[in-house]
């Protein structure tokens, strides 16, 4: 009987180990980032002081690794107030809040701004290392655009009071971290 058991508990410790092999092999070669959703095409994020939930941008790749000229960047929410979620725009946050509106695409880069503002215009830009970057420019400063975050102070649905908006980028000509504040 004392075999038996030693056998049992042997092999559930060889099941565990397996396990645990095979999961970190299949995270050793994921291109995500757990707990941040950076990929290799993640561009920026958007935060707002509303709530936890965060609306991520992404290139998206053509099969000869450029950015696709009919839609190049992806938005999505990663709804965090319902366990993580995974979750498109609405279209009227595509229409009249989070959405981009494209106003040149080429091979080398795509300008656009958001469907919100006509006050700030961004650049996607493939790099020397081949990643995808934002850049906006800002007082006279080039930026990397790493995360922006809304300061939303009550208002209504239509007519959030928007207090702030926090860039946080590079500056590209530095290589300094910059926080950059626009108060619409």
């Amino acid at each position: 009987m004392f075999l038996i058991k030693t056998y049992v508990h042997n092999v559930k410790q060889i099941k565990l180990i397996a396990a645990i092999f095979v999961c970190t092999f299949l995270f050793a070669f994921s291109k995500e980032n757990i707990g941040d959703s950076n990929t290799l095409t993640s561009l920026f994020k958007i935060e707002r002081s509303k709530d936890n939930n965060q609306i991520f941008y992404d290139v998206n790749l053509n099969d000869m690794g450029g950015f696709d000229n009919e839609n190049p960047i992806n938005i999505y929410w990663i709804k965090n107030t319902d366990g993580g979620k995974i979750k498109p725009l609405t279209w009227i946050q595509k229409k009249y809040a989070y959405g981009l509106k494209f106003l040149k695409i080429n091979d080398e880069y795509a300008t656009f701004r958001f469907v919100s503002t006509k006050e700030m215009y961004f650049t996607l830009k493939k790099t020397n290392d081949n990643h995808y970057e934002v850049y906006t420019k800002y007082r006279g400063n080039l930026l990397n655009v790493n995360r922006i975050f809304i300061q939303i102070d009550g208002g209504t649905f239509w007519f959030p009071n928007i207090k702030s908006v926090e860039i946080y980028a590079k500056n590209v000509k530095t290589g300094e971290d910059v926080i950059e504040i626009y108060t619409p």
